[in-house]
């Protein structure tokens, strides 16, 4: 059945979480998998539609369940190595807007 929303293509279960130091609220480095990465380009952010009904978060009796995630598409090089290549990542903000995660390569290819 088509949709007029726009949902991503991934779910939470393709994505690790990973830690990530900002400046000004975008990302400028990241630990994955014990490596340290480096932006190698400005970070371009947009919002995407959460699949709300892969989760199994609930409204807070108090607030509102936020359906748009926040997304930074990263291009970053391992370490501070001017020659290492850059490698595209697209790395979530998540809902406490404190904890980040990065989706799977594959899903960032497709």
């Amino acid at each position: 059945m088509p949709s007029s929303l726009s949902v991503p293509a991934h779910s939470v279960l393709d994505m690790e979480s990973v830690e990530v130091e900002t400046a000004h609220g975008a990302p400028v480095s990241f630990i994955r998998a014990g490596r340290s990465w480096h932006a190698g380009a400005p970070p371009v952010r947009w919002f995407e539609r959460v699949a709300w009904w892969e989760t199994a978060q609930r409204a807070p009796k108090d607030g509102m369940l936020r359906i748009d995630a926040e997304v930074w598409m990263v291009q970053a090089r391992i370490g501070h190595n001017q020659r290492s290549p850059l490698v595209t990542f697209e790395l979530i903000l998540g809902h406490d807007r404190e904890s980040w995660s990065v989706r799977s390569m594959e899903a960032v290819a497709a």
